[in-house]
């Protein structure tokens, strides 16, 4: 059967027609179109995606070493140290974040010139833990081998996300 379309520009004098492929195709745009509408409407919103956080972890273990040696933690603190398990935990407990301690570098602990011809001073390992939270982890806590969690703390510097000191 011939549909005769009249009025439409190209089909003057002559008679238009719509053949089957072009129904098809007009049928499965309008298919997709519809489906495309109907399922964005009620969808959950994209999570949020990851971002890389560094938390400082100062662990004041006053081991004697030269300043800018890796080190390991551990001393009084035998919990943390190099490839302990940490959990970063929200305030409902939630766990926002999960890995291990990386190695540190050991830093002065404090500012005193204690000759040139000492090789080893007191010092403390700080860690830079990378984490990948969907939120920021200031305010939320740092449980490192399932003991209580420590505050992650404002950091003074654009550098660190937070920074917590092991007590």
């Amino acid at each position: 059967m011939i549909r005769t379309l009249p009025g439409l520009p190209g089909a003057v004098g002559r008679e238009a027609t719509m053949n089957r492929p072009r129904v098809l195709l007009l049928g499965v745009v309008a298919l997709s179109a519809t489906l495309a509408v109907g399922c964005s409407g009620n969808a959950d919103p994209p999570a949020t995606p990851a971002e890389t956080q560094v938390v400082r972890l100062t662990i004041p273990d006053w081991s004697l070493r030269p300043a800018g040696t890796s080190c390991a933690g551990a001393g009084p603190y035998r919990f943390a140290h190099a490839e302990a398990p940490f959990v970063i935990q929200d305030d409902d407990g939630r766990e926002v974040a999960r890995g291990t301690l990386p190695s540190g570098t050991s830093e002065k602990a404090m500012d005193v010139d204690f000759n040139s011809n000492v090789r080893r001073e007191p010092t403390l390992c700080v860690m830079r833990i990378e984490v990948e939270a969907e939120e920021q982890v200031e305010g939320h806590l740092l449980v490192l081998d399932g003991r209580p969690g420590l505050p992650i703390k404002k950091s003074e510097t654009a550098e660190f996300a937070g920074e917590v000191v092991v007590s």
